[in-house]
């Protein structure tokens, strides 16, 4: 899946009062370096599964934060 705003990822995790480390081991297994990646827009793709893992986490629809569709040739982190 491809992140629409990594921005938004981060206002969202926030708002929650949550660390990107306190997040990745709620959406474990995920990596602090992981969440700053996607946050900061360096890491675009990521696995299904953990788009899912996500949302869930920061209380919203898998399609506000991610795009199902993923570039061809992109690697995921997942």
């Amino acid at each position: 899946m491809r992140v629409k705003d990594g921005a938004a990822i981060r206002r969202r995790r926030q708002r929650q009062g949550l660390s990107q480390r306190d997040l990745a081991y709620l959406c474990r297994p995920c990596s602090q370096t992981t969440i700053y990646l996607l946050e900061s827009g360096r890491m675009t793709t990521l696995s299904e599964a953990l788009a899912v893992r996500l949302a869930k986490r920061l209380d919203v629809a898998v399609d506000v934060l991610f795009d199902e569709r993923t570039p061809s040739g992109a690697s995921q982190a997942g």
